[in-house]
């Protein structure tokens, strides 16, 4: 290694080692209680007949020192202590699918499994159904279940749905009396301190994150959930980060798989959304001492936050961040940002300052820093072709921002192509200060030329709304690049309440309706609806959806009549269908109401 490397590179006595990982299946542990910190990760294989398989190896160093199978592939894992008495031993904790594996010396020490969820009625009357009918008719029943989302189905109708037409017979057969058995999956798994202790090794909870959007807290001995909150129904969570106690107070930050991120505190039982990205994160880090949050975002960013949703700054990477991790250096009282790129290059920043970099020989998959072995500061380092780089902090090591690495270098941008003076100005350039001082000078003018433009601007899009729902005026779609839908609406009521029933029916012999919003508009000064917004699931051909809503005609309290200015000619509400991600809606079509008696 270069001498102005601050980092030395552990050579393996012997082969050096293979590990295929993820950045959450890796953990540095005292797990024989000796003092000697091990890595444990699970390294992933593939067989001949294309079978993933997951092992969970031990290190010494950079020697395996024992390996044991598991019976699926890991979500995540753990090292946590679950006790206060001397000598402590930790324990390992695994997730896979709903169930949590505690090891304990490296031998199986209990096995935890998260509660199981309800039922649809119309599930098991399906399957009730499967079981007494001709093996002819069961393709019916069996496009019924599709009707609904998978995460809501049990498992047995989830591997119903996965079969070929010739294999669901048999399996119909077998299993049409078996239970039912709903459960969530682990999707991230964190430690959360029991109490501040200011040691090393304080008890932890177990913070589990599931595929229903469901983040529960464990407590590791008794199994008792302390702590259960809903943060995202709709999309499953993907990272998760913590910090706090949870005797006294913590937060949990939960980024979601389409870029979202929520903040769930101790005092709060419902999440918070702070900030949305426009592309996915491969990584989300909480920093201990000024928290702000830390994500490096798919479009070559690294963006940093506040816990109000705040962005404090943005640093431009020249590839693909790949992982994320933070290294905290007590002994320097500094936190830094490791990140992961395309091609090997590992970056350490010190908030929005490039402070040091190296290059692997691969592209970093997974990374880990902490104690191992007797060493205080290592960085572990897997690499996508499987090799295990371990890299030890010099202690003579210095983190200053360096000079002769800017953004440009970075980006891939020659010095001869910028001018060094353009990244010399101030923030408030000149253009800027010349063009506030022209808005000082003519204030009335150029007011009431964003008047006019503003004014200008609400006239268009006004416009632009009443002829996208004059075009849509019919009760059957015509986009020819989707499924046909035809939708039907009866008023029944005699006032002031009345009930809308909508039917809504694929005229499609091939396509899924999908993705379709019922929205209802109407004059809040002449009618007021308890839902005007509704989201329909999946439309099958030839099965038509029903579904109602209750409009109420706004009555004078005093002389119990409706306004004076609701007439025969406005006495009407529109009803609009929409697809998702587009502007103009499928379907609007004008009902009229009743009079009120």
């Amino acid at each position: 290694m270069p001498s102005s490397s601050n980092w030395l590179q552990v050579i393996a006595n012997e082969e050096q080692p293979k590990l295929n990982t993820l950045p959450s299946c890796v953990s540095l542990s005292n797990i024989k209680s000796d003092n000697y910190v091990r890595l444990i990760a699970v390294d992933i294989t593939v067989d001949d007949k294309e079978q993933y398989s997951g092992k969970l190896k031990v290190f010494r160093g950079l020697d395996l020192e024992s390996e044991h199978e598991l019976g699926g592939i890991p979500a995540a894992i753990e090292s946590l202590y679950i006790d206060e008495t001397e000598s402590k031993t930790p324990i390992l904790a695994v997730a896979i699918a709903e169930s949590i594996l505690f090891y304990r010396h490296m031998k199986p020490y209990f096995k935890y499994t998260l509660p199981e969820l309800e039922i649809l009625d119309a599930e098991r009357e399906i399957w009730r159904r499967l079981s007494i009918v001709r093996q002819e008719d069961q393709e019916n029943f069996v496009e019924a279940l599709k009707a609904y989302e998978r995460p809501k189905l049990c498992r047995k109708s989830q591997r119903l749905l996965q079969l070929l037409p010739e294999e669901r017979y048999n399996f119909i057969r077998d299993h049409a009396e078996g239970p039912f058995n709903r459960f969530a999956n682990v999707i991230a798994l964190k430690c959360l301190a029991r109490v501040s202790t200011g040691h090393s090794q304080p008890p932890s909870h177990l913070v589990v994150a599931t595929d229903n959007g469901e983040v529960l807290i464990i407590e590791p001995q008794s199994f008792g959930i302390l702590y259960k909150a809903t943060v995202c129904p709709d999309t499953p969570p993907s990272v998760l980060a913590v910090h706090g106690t949870f005797e006294t107070d913590f937060c949990v930050i939960i980024a979601t798989r389409y870029g979202s991120v929520y903040l769930l505190r101790k005092a709060c039982p419902e999440a918070q959304e702070i900030f949305k990205l426009s592309q996915p994160m491969t990584g989300l880090v909480l920093l201990p001492i000024d928290q702000t949050i830390v994500a490096a975002a798919m479009n070559k960013r690294l963006l940093c936050y506040s816990k109000k949703g705040k962005q404090l700054y943005l640093i431009p990477l020249g590839k693909q961040p790949i992982c994320l991790n933070s290294i905290n250096l007590q002994h320097l009282g500094l936190t830094l940002i490791c990140v992961a790129l395309e091609g090997g290059l590992v970056q350490f920043y010190m908030q929005k300052y490039l402070v040091d970099e190296f290059q692997t020989n691969g592209t970093v998959s997974s990374m880990l820093f902490g104690r191992m072995g007797w060493e205080e500061y290592v960085l572990c380092l897997t690499t996508i072709e499987g090799d295990l780089i371990v890299k030890i902090l010099k202690r003579t090591a210095t983190f200053e921002p360096l000079q002769n690495l800017s953004t440009r270098n970075i980006l891939g941008i020659d010095d001869d192509m910028v001018d060094a003076t353009i990244l010399e100005k101030p923030k408030k350039s000149s253009i800027f200060v010349e063009q506030i001082a022209r808005e000082k000078k003519n204030a009335k003018i150029t007011y009431g030329s964003f008047q006019v433009e503003l004014w200008r601007l609400r006239h268009t899009a006004a416009r632009a709304t009443v002829g996208a729902l004059n075009s849509s005026e019919q009760t059957t779609s015509n986009d020819i690049t989707h499924a046909p839908v035809k939708l039907s609406a009866e008023v029944c009521g005699a006032g002031s309440i009345f009930r809308v029933y909508l039917t809504i029916q694929n005229l499609s012999t091939y396509k899924m309706a999908s993705n379709l919003t019922v929205l209802i508009h109407s004059d809040r000064r002449h009618y007021t609806t308890v839902k005007s917004l509704a989201k329909l699931p999946c439309i099958l051909p030839g099965i038509p959806l029903k579904i109602d809503f209750e409009v109420v005609a706004v009555i004078n309290p005093n002389d119990k009549l409706p306004p004076h200015s609701l007439t025969p000619d406005n006495s009407h509400i529109r009803i609009m269908l929409i697809k998702a991600q587009q502007a103009k809606p499928l379907i609007a079509a004008v009902i009229a109401i009743p009079t009120t008696i």
